[in-house]
């Protein structure tokens, strides 16, 4: 017993340290991207245009579980304290960071699931309302111990709230869609040429991107019209690409138009500074939402035009297969039959036609009954089915009757499958029940070109064959006649 207790503590002690080691990751994570989004922090150095570190927090959560959230906390809680100085105030703010990624992700699965990549674009919506909702909870929690540290009016105060607000919406937009899509296993091949062209669309964005935002807000030829280049450029990359890609480079924007932002160039740079953030998450949540919606509305278009052909050739095999036997049916056979007999003329090759009915098969529905009869028929058509190529072709005529199509058949070769058929019948042990049920066939065989050289003569042919082996007795092959 004292030898299973502890293996019991070790194991607890085991699972302990495994699930402390995630928390512990997540929190240095944090921790990580916080100081360096810091490096852009707006005076006096707690907030940043964009916080990255909601994002992380919000993916983990969702990807890992609400089990982590004290790594959310244990990493805000500590990297306030190196900004802040004050324990209360930094337990505080962690408290906030934390509520806001749970409150996030109970909201995303609650209304959008679980996104890895968005299905529809109406997810994409949802997503973005989320974010800027939960957003709120982490600047709301934080607006009293920054008033209580650093004696904030209440003009500064709501400044510093909104500041805080745009920051975590911000990093929720841009850093969650791509950490989640960063946990899908990539299903499309990269060709040489597809890495080029995506090569070309970064090399483009960053150009593009760095021409504008680079720019003396004070000059006489303002960029800000330059901003609506930007666009085409996302639309380009989520028709052309995946989530994974799209999230990829519009974060690389992102970051590029907050970092000369922040320091005083571009086309918001004009403006005050909460004016400012403003335009900054406007022109971050249009393109982030302009490239997710328009990307998941594709995926969605191509996920609908696979289930409408797929749904097309259910109904074109259900069109041409019996539903009791899955052979084909009459209506494929009167198809496919000129084809092989064009085919068959175009190579230079015989082919044969095989008339098959089951002997006194009435009799097997009289004394079994109609199920019995079924169950004949379907066990008959999977005999056949074993007994030919893959090149040759099993209908069911009709009733009890069935027609195989032997490409590249000697009158020989026919004569013997037809021996093979007969003989593979005959072994057939079934019951329905108590009754035994007995299967006889006759069969008829006609060849092209020597029997008919027209589809409906070479069933009529086959079909005449098979009907004198019926009238010798049955349980034999008879070949066709016509000449």
């Amino acid at each position: 017993m004292a030898a299973l207790r502890d293996a019991l503590r070790r194991n607890a002690l085991i699972h302990r340290i495994s699930r402390l080691g995630p928390v512990l990751t997540l929190a240095a994570v944090y921790f990580a991207a916080a100081k360096l989004a810091l490096l852009l922090a707006i005076p006096p150095g707690y907030a940043t245009a964009v916080w990255p570190p909601s994002g992380i927090a919000l993916a983990a959560v969702l990807l890992f579980g609400n089990r982590l959230w004290p790594g959310v906390w244990l990493g805000a809680a500590l990297v306030n304290l190196t900004v802040q100085a004050s324990l209360p105030a930094a337990v505080l703010i962690g408290t906030g960071n934390t509520l806001e990624a749970l409150a996030g992700a109970m909201l995303i699965r609650r209304f959008v699931g679980l996104p890895r990549v968005f299905a529809t674009g109406e997810d994409v919506l949802k997503f973005v309302a989320i974010a800027a909702l939960c957003s709120t909870v982490a600047a709301t929690v934080a607006a009293l111990p920054l008033t209580v540290v650093h004696g904030l009016r209440w003009a500064d105060l709501f400044s510093n709230w909104w500041t805080w607000w745009l920051g975590d919406a911000a990093g929720i937009i841009i850093v969650t869609p791509l950490a989640l899509s960063w946990r899908v296993r990539e299903v499309e091949a990269w060709t040489h040429r597809r890495r080029l062209e995506l090569g070309v669309l970064a090399g483009l964005l960053l150009a593009v991107t760095f021409e504008i935002f680079r720019g003396d807000p004070t000059a006489a030829l303002p960029s800000l019209p330059l901003t609506f280049v930007i666009p085409p450029l996302i639309i380009w990359a989520a028709f052309r690409f995946g989530q994974r890609e799209l999230c990829a480079v519009i974060a690389v924007v992102c970051v590029m138009a907050v970092w000369f932002t922040l320091n005083g160039r571009g086309p918001f740079a004009t403006a005050p500074l909460n004016t400012a953030l403003l335009l900054l998450l406007a022109f971050i949540s249009t393109i982030v939402t302009t490239g997710l919606v328009l990307n998941a509305v594709l995926r969605e278009r191509r996920r609908a035009m696979t289930a409408l052909a797929r749904a097309l050739e259910d109904v074109r095999e259900q069109a041409i297969t019996d539903p009791l036997t899955k052979l084909y049916n009459r209506r494929y056979l009167h198809d496919v039959l000129p084809r092989e007999i064009a085919r068959a003329q175009r190579v230079g090759i015989p082919l044969a036609v095989i008339m098959i009915d089951l002997d006194r098969f009435k009799r097997i529905n009289d004394t079994a009954g109609h199920d019995a009869g079924d169950d004949v028929l379907a066990e008959v058509a999977a005999q056949l089915k074993r007994c030919i190529r893959s090149s040759d072709i099993a209908c069911r005529y009709g009733g009890e009757e069935f027609v195989l199509i032997l490409a590249d058949a000697t009158r020989t070769s026919a004569l013997r499958k037809g021996e093979e058929i007969c003989a593979v019948m005959r072994q057939l042990a079934l019951k329905h029940g108590d009754h035994p049920l007995r299967v006889r066939v006759s069969v008829g065989l006609a060849l092209y070109p020597q029997d008919a050289t027209e589809p409906d003569a070479l069933i009529r042919a086959a079909d005449a064959a098979m009907y004198e082996a019926k009238a010798a007795g049955g349980d034999l092959v008879a070949v066709s006649r016509e000449r």
